[in-house]
């Protein structure tokens, strides 16, 4: 898949999307709450859209156990998920790219938040079809998406 949106630059984009999604912190406590009532100890947990390490990082804190498999096609923005994450990037695996570029797996759950409106809108429902496969069946899915005009550059005023 190519055409899709980026965040832009890795360095200012923690602050920027803080900026713009109050309770960002909790919207990640809850996500792994929700994740944690099925996925194991020991589970294996894919991360679409990791770049900037942010939902690593709070998952990463709250599941010593978990391993993660973090999607993303910026490598500017899995080189800042690594430095947020200091030595507890020793437990996730980043793959370069989109959701075909991720693992068969299976895994024992998965996150996609707020990444969706970065993809265009016919690529979603796909996007979401291939993760549901790559999962094990009953295993959590938390997803987050907002939506907003995106026509005559709304995207670069919104990040």
């Amino acid at each position: 898949m190519s055409g899709a949106a980026h965040p832009g630059d890795g360095a200012s984009y923690a602050g920027r999307v803080a900026r713009h999604v109050p309770g960002l912190k909790d919207l990640h406590r809850m996500a792994g709450l929700l994740l944690a009532e099925r996925v194991p100890e020991t589970g294996r947990v894919l991360v679409l859209g990791a770049g900037g390490g942010l939902e690593l990082r709070g998952f990463a804190a709250a599941h010593p156990g978990w391993r993660f498999d973090g999607v993303d096609p910026s490598p500017q923005m899995t080189a800042q998920a690594l430095d947020i994450l200091g030595p507890e990037g020793g437990r996730v695996t980043f793959h370069q790219g989109y959701i075909d570029d991720a693992p068969e797996g299976p895994f024992d759950g998965a996150t996609c938040l707020l990444t969706l409106h970065f993809l265009p809108r016919e690529e979603r429902l796909r996007t979401l079809r291939q993760l549901h496969r790559r999962l094990r069946p009953g295993a959590p899915f938390a997803m987050a998406h907002h939506s907003f005009p995106q026509a005559d550059g709304s995207v670069a005023q919104i990040l």
